[in-house]
């Protein structure tokens, strides 16, 4: 088993609600890989009207 550790970009749409953060983001990382642990690193407002915000995720994946 081959562990890599990954800084992952993800947008957070305002359509996702904060009860709903977990899962979107386990889905989203589980797409690269099998997940050990996550964490959110930071989040960041973007620059476009809609209100999205960025965030920043520091993951263990095994492959």
């Amino acid at each position: 088993m081959k562990l890599s550790s990954i800084d992952y970009y993800l947008d957070w749409p305002v359509s996702i609600k904060l009860n709903n953060l977990r899962e979107f983001i386990i889905a989203n990382l589980e797409k690269k890989g099998d997940l050990i642990r996550w964490s959110i690193v930071d989040i960041q407002n973007s620059s476009d009207s809609v209100g999205t915000k960025k965030l920043r995720i520091k993951a263990v994946l095994a492959n």
